[in-house]
């Protein structure tokens, strides 16, 4: 036989090599897209499973059914019946008319009928006339009459109370709080100084009641067609918005104001001197709302009060106008103020103290926890000489890293420590945010360090306090800008809502994962960088009032070499220029600056910009919605949206 008959062809061959690529190619593709899309499925259990379960079931009786032919209570009534009175028996209407016929004394005596002008009597009350027993008086309890308590003569002497005729007062409100309620809303001098107009004023300290100032204009202002001046309840700008909510949010105002004001009062102005920091509290230990009290006001001692007046820094930052006026409402005038860090000649680098909180519950599971691990370890690492910080793994309880202080320095050995700690999280358990958040709020603050917070987490709260908006108001009211909250969300389905409001009421910002679950974390470096370089903290922003302008976010950020700070506001179009007072802290020295921009030299943006500042009006009227619910705030957060024809953001969830 020739051996070149059993030799096989070389296009066999090819063949077979080019079926063997197609099949690894689409196993591949096919395991690809498991892992993808059926990575979050639950399947049903095993036959084992179920075998075992159910094996408990083996001793019960067969169910059986049987067809009743009527109601089982009305055929046993039935079947028993009731007994038929005998022949002879009275009835009931003949027993009661022979019983009232009867001459044998049924009721009581009546009783004697004192004299007025009789002397009382010192001997004991005879005993009562017994009464014979009848077969049935059905009456007796009835007629009954208890011996009176106070004579008659007594009774006609005592003078009778009148209570005189209120008279109606037109137009009256349906429900009048006390007068102490009215007194502590309006800071102690009543509901017309609460709703007084005042100068307008951007970033001021203050964490939720800030962010829900919507002060009107002064009443000084004058402006063209379609503006008119505020006495605190009127609408300046004529954005349909009614004055309830204004007024509501002015109360809000000066009650944080007076509030405010008499905490200065009492304190006592200390220079600051760097001391070590006490070890933390209990990990379960509740938050102590005046430590947290005294430490807010500690902070702005140092930054209001220590120091009359700080120093300069114009020429360390680059500080940037842009306008646009509204061809549609010509006599208004929209703007934005861009604030930089100026890189040729920047303000030093505070440091900070940093506490990472990490979600390490069930719905994370265990591989986004493992890339979380991995991102946290790395923004270790990137922390600044001279910066302290803490971790945290948060569920339904959560742990401290280091328990026994409350801030560590960045050393190789405590982050080698942290890395092992981390390496030993696993994914379990319901998740807790708020008592997490509150948690943060005992470390002790040292006035000249900020403190920032980074939660990675995806912002569903399944255990403890789990209503969004409620711990959104709470956390942001305790907290009142004293520490700077930024979220990182692990996958899509993250609670946006969430993450954004409670990071716009506490100086912070967010960002989302949209990728695949084993990259989960991979934008956790990107906004570590946003505040990794703090240069001016706790920082407060005042618009005089002859600049007559509204301005957004009223609590501004802190000024980081890696990230501006934005404002944007609008003012009537004949405006010159703008003036405005910014004051922060750099370390324990003191930064304040009075800017005077003049619209003459401002960038000319485009509509986007008055986008950009409805819709930070916007969000500061769900803040104050978010912080009292009412139906009027509701109704002019949809007015102001239909006029500006933008979207509510979170409408569903803010219900």
């Amino acid at each position: 036989m020739n051996p070149d008959f059993d030799r096989t062809p070389a296009y066999a061959n090819d063949g077979r090599v080019a079926l063997i690529v197609v099949a690894v190619l689409m196993s591949a593709a096919l395991h690809i897209w498991m892992m993808v899309g059926l990575s979050d499925c639950a399947f049903a259990p095993l036959p084992g499973q179920v075998k075992s379960d159910r094996r408990w079931t083996r001793d019960l009786p067969v169910m059986q059914m049987q067809k009743m032919a009527g109601d089982p209570l009305a055929n046993d009534l039935a079947a028993e019946g009731r007994p038929a009175p005998p022949p002879d028996a009275e009835r009931p209407e003949e027993r009661v008319d022979r019983l009232s016929d009867s001459t044998v004394q049924t009721v009581m005596p009546d009783m004697p009928v004192p004299v007025a002008d009789a002397a009382p009597k010192t001997e004991p009350a005879p005993e009562p006339a017994a009464v014979a027993a009848a077969d049935w008086q059905p009456r007796q309890e009835i007629v009954a009459i208890e011996p009176p308590a106070v004579p008659e003569a007594e009774e006609t002497a005592l003078p009778r109370l009148v209570i005189p005729k209120v008279p109606r007062v037109a137009h009256a409100a349906d429900v009048t709080p006390p007068v102490e309620l009215l007194e502590s809303v309006a800071g102690g001098n009543g509901i017309a100084d609460a709703v007084a107009a005042k100068p307008l004023v951007s970033g001021e300290s203050g964490g939720t009641a800030a962010i829900a100032r919507l002060a009107p204009m002064p009443p000084s202002v004058d402006f063209a067609a379609g503006g008119t001046g505020g006495t605190g309840t009127e609408d300046p700008f004529g954005f349909g918005v009614s004055s309830p909510a204004l007024a509501a949010l002015a109360a809000i105002e000066a009650k944080a104001d007076a509030e405010e004001k008499d905490g200065r009062k009492d304190s006592q102005v200390k220079k600051h001197v760097a001391e070590p920091s006490p070890p933390a509290p209990p990990p379960n230990a509740r938050v102590d709302e005046k430590k947290v009290a005294s430490e807010r006001e500690a902070v702005r001692t140092l930054r209001d009060e220590q120091t009359p007046a700080g120093e300069p820094f114009q020429e360390n930052v680059r500080v940037g106008l842009g306008a646009w006026i509204d061809p549609e409402r010509p006599q208004f005038k929209y703007f934005r103020i861009r604030m930089s860090s100026r890189a040729e000649k920047p303000l030093p680098v505070v440091s900070k103290d940093m506490v990472f909180l990490l979600d390490a519950s069930g719905s994370i599971a265990n591989d986004r926890l493992k890339a979380c691990r991995k991102a946290v370890s790395a923004a270790l690492r990137g922390l600044n000489t001279g910066d302290r910080f803490n971790v945290v793994a948060f569920r339904d309880k959560f742990t401290y890293a280091f328990p026994d202080a409350a801030w560590k320095e960045v050393t190789a050995e405590t982050l080698e420590k942290a890395d092992k700690w981390l390496g030993r999280l696993t994914a379990h358990g319901q998740t807790d945010v708020f008592r997490t958040l509150r948690s943060v709020l005992t470390l002790p603050r040292d006035p000249a360090r900020p403190v920032v917070a980074l939660v990675v987490t995806d912002g569903e709260a399944t255990s403890g306090l789990t209503r969004n908006a409620e711990i959104i108001s709470r956390f942001s009211s305790l907290n009142d800008g004293l520490i700077s909250v930024f979220m990182y969300g692990v996958k899509p389905t993250a609670n946006a809502y969430l993450m954004d409001m409670l990071t716009r009421c506490n100086r912070g910002g967010w960002a989302r994962h949209e990728g695949f679950r084993w990259a989960a974390a991979e934008g956790v470096p990107a906004l570590a960088k946003k505040f990794a370089r703090p240069v001016l903290a706790d920082v407060s922003v005042i618009f005089t009032a002859s600049s007559r302008a509204e301005t957004y976010p009223k609590l501004v950020a802190n000024l980081c070499e890696d990230e501006p700070i934005e404002i944007y506001g609008i003012c009537p179009a004949d405006q010159k220029e703008v003036v405005f007072q910014m004051r922060g802290l750099n370390g324990a020295s003191v930064f304040e600056n009075l800017f005077r921009l003049p619209f003459a030299s401002a960038e000319k943006l485009d509509e986007g910009v008055r986008r950009e500042w409805a819709t930070r009006r916007l969000y500061a009227l769900i803040a104050a919605y978010t912080a009292e619910p009412k139906e009027e705030t509701l109704r002019d957060m949809r007015i102001f949206a239909k006029h500006y024809q933008i979207q509510i953001p979170y409408e569903k969830e803010i219900k």
